[in-house]
């Protein structure tokens, strides 16, 4: 039977750092959720609903992983589960990143037979055969390079993501994309943080070509990683690009339909989504609604990369962090997050009131100047699960 999981690490830190006392006193409660052989999954989403204090690193890591279902209920499987995926993970990169192709560029095998090698002649970059090894590597270096040019600029107001990482790089890439060859110039041969995020997209494309990529997934998976980097737990520190990468892919499970065009009209679809907050804003602020109808201002104007972006493109980082603690403890994520942006839109009725279509806009440009705090108590007055 599996020892349960220590939760030393947080103790320690709560033993040993100068907190205030309230924050203390909730942080002491997340660790009395956590410290039991099966955790709560109500006490925790209720107590993680107003935030995860950020005095000690590594309990957002660990609450995420809870609250997305990634870690079970029971804290023995805990260690199971985070080295079962860690393999998990590094066979499809040896499958999808290790392609065919790259072992016959580096490796030979002696014990290979005569009409393999034969296949493998006829074989030819320019080949269009659908069987072409040349082919599938062609096409996974579009993926890559299409991966990569959104990455190297996530969060670009950070430095984090352009900096080197700890993790191991144990997978090289033979891709010839723009990036890597202008790095190659300058000599720059780091593995950055950015790198582990286009290989953890790119393996999520593999896995799942009706989707593949789409600009932006890049923004969604930076708040799970970021968090995950900075834990302080030796095993999830072994973890994070693993972790990262299954709690992406649980994420995207209610994500992906907004990043599908195909269902833009359908009930999980974007379209739907900004129809939908157009009626809860005509419910619950009848006055701004009717004064954004009378000047034109249309909810995909300000409301699509919102929705679409899970609002990590309206706030700092650690705002963001504040409003994913409150997303991820609700068992409908896409229907708490339209009330988040309708909390917004409330903040920012005053200057949503006006005659003139361009400060109105403007107006919807200062969502990152209120408190997120604000917002969080806003949606649970008016958050109607029902």
């Amino acid at each position: 039977m599996e020892s349960l999981f220590s939760l030393e690490y947080l103790i320690q830190q709560l033993n040993t750092k100068p907190i205030a006392g309230n924050t203390k006193n909730r942080i002491e409660k997340f660790i009395e959720i956590l410290d039991k052989p099966k955790i709560n999954l109500n006490e925790l989403r209720k107590l993680s609903n107003l935030g995860v204090p950020d005095d000690i690193k590594g309990l957002r890591s660990l609450v995420w992983k809870l609250l997305l279902g990634y870690l079970p209920a029971e804290r023995t499987k805990w260690n199971s589960t985070i080295t079962t995926n860690i393999q998990n993970y590094e066979q499809f990169c040896m499958d999808l990143i290790k392609s065919k192709l790259q072992k016959q560029m580096t490796e030979s095998n002696e014990y290979e037979d005569q009409e393999n090698k034969q296949n493998i002649k006829k074989d030819h970059p320019l080949s269009k055969s659908q069987q072409s090894i040349w082919k599938s590597f062609f096409d996974d270096q579009v993926i890559w390079e299409e991966v990569e040019k959104d990455t190297v600029r996530t969060r670009a107001e950070l430095s984090f993501f352009v900096s080197p990482t700890q993790i191991p790089n144990k997978y090289p890439v033979y891709f010839r994309t723009q990036c890597r060859r202008e790095r190659r110039l300058q000599q720059d041969y780091e593995h950055r943080h950015y790198d582990v995020l286009t290989r953890i997209l790119f393996i999520y494309a593999k896995l799942n070509p009706a989707i593949r990529y789409v600009q932006g997934m890049n923004e969604i998976l930076a708040p799970l990683y970021y968090v995950f980097y900075s834990d302080t737990n030796e095993l999830f520190l072994q973890s994070v690009e693993s972790d990262a990468f299954f709690c992406f892919t649980i994420f995207m499970a209610d994500a992906k339909e907004s990043f599908l065009r195909s269902l833009d009209d359908s009930q999980d679809g974007i379209k739907y989504k900004m129809n939908k907050l157009n009626e809860l804003l005509r419910i619950h602020e009848i006055e701004i609604w009717d004064n954004l109808q009378k000047q034109g201002v249309h909810p995909q104007f300000y409301s699509l990369r919102w929705i679409m972006l899970y609002l990590t493109q309206e706030f700092e980082l650690h705002g963001v962090f504040l409003l994913w603690d409150s997303i991820l403890s609700h068992f409908d994520k896409n229907k708490y997050l339209l009330y988040l942006c309708l909390s917004i839109l409330k903040e920012l009725k005053p200057s949503l009131l006006g005659d003139d279509f361009t400060d109105i806009m403007e107006g919807l440009q200062k969502v990152g100047k209120i408190e997120v705090e604000k917002i969080l108590q806003i949606a649970s007055q008016i958050y109607q699960p029902n």
